[in-house]
């Protein structure tokens, strides 16, 4: 019996991607702005991205910086966000919150409505929460995969796409590696900002119990993860909460602080294939459609 190929595996074979890092991007809400530190590093030092990855907010961010937008203006946009922005408090058995919202704030805002329109090759995590599978968004509407990759559970609730009911990247893959190597990445820098609130003692919010218990179960995905990344950054944002949406300074700053600390590990990683950037054509002639195995 002849074994297809993975169709990841398969295109990476036949039309590797572009030359540089696969980015991975994790999930961690307000913390997820120190990605946006790590991306200033990498383009002030011109390390070229393959590609890009992402869970929960690390999901938005992936996929504005894909799009071609420039980061200044990422960046600008960002400052505007609160939390009203994108969640509409709405109780139901499923949630407290509904993250419509933030679909209207990525078709709003977005230069690219879909990953085929995207000019990086750019791949969303969700959980699927009937098998408790890992689902690989790489084509089709941009802002249903970010509502699925943000739903955090017990505050916003699942989102359905086709027969899948989803929530959160983050629950199956905190840091997306996995994801950046089955898209072809020859070298795969992940970057990780946590849920852990710092804080000891018991709980005092409905926020804190699901994200500490989160936090508890991730722990233990450590290995799983981390052992398909060359490198992993981990900004120093243990002093942001969740909502500190207002303090994207000072998360950015610790982003930069980490790219630059590790920037000559990521020279070294990437040096035989470092090159000037270049276009090589749309996601949409890259890539297929999968999920993760």
């Amino acid at each position: 019996m002849v074994r297809r190929p993975h169709p990841a595996s398969f295109l990476a074979e036949r039309l590797p991607l572009r030359p540089g890092i696969g980015l991975a991007l994790g999930g961690g809400f307000a913390r997820g702005y120190a990605h946006l530190g790590v991306l200033r590093v990498l383009e002030e030092h011109q390390i070229p991205i393959a590609c890009l990855t992402g869970s929960s907010i690390g999901s938005i961010i992936a996929a504005a910086y894909g799009s071609g937008a420039p980061l200044p203006r990422i960046i600008s946009k960002c400052r505007d966000i609160r939390f009203r922005d994108f969640a509409k408090w709405r109780v139901s058995r499923f949630g407290l919150a509904s993250n419509e919202r933030l679909g209207a704030l990525v078709q709003r805002f977005f230069d690219s409505k879909q990953f085929e329109e995207l000019r990086i090759p750019t791949a969303i995590v969700a959980t699927d929460l009937g098998n408790g599978e890992a689902v690989l968004f790489k084509e089709g509407s941009i802002a249903d995969a970010i509502r699925a990759s943000c739903a955090f559970p017990g505050l916003f609730e699942p989102v359905t796409i086709g027969t899948r009911c989803l929530a959160d990247g983050g629950l199956v893959a905190p840091v997306p590696t996995r994801a950046a190597r089955e898209m072809g990445a020859h070298v795969v820098v992940g970057v990780a900002v946590g849920l852990d609130d710092g804080q000891r003692g018991a709980p005092t919010n409905i926020f804190q119990v699901v994200s500490r218990a989160v936090s508890a179960a991730q722990k233990h995905q450590l290995e799983s993860w981390e052992r398909h990344a060359d490198l992993v950054l981990r900004p120093d944002v243990q002093g942001l909460a969740w909502d500190n949406f207002h303090r994207i300074d000072e998360a950015m700053e610790a982003g930069r602080a980490a790219a630059m600390s590790a920037l000559p590990q990521i020279k070294k990683l990437c040096a035989p294939e470092v090159h000037p950037f270049s276009e090589f054509g749309k996601q949409g002639e890259l890539l297929l459609v999968g999920s993760l195995q």
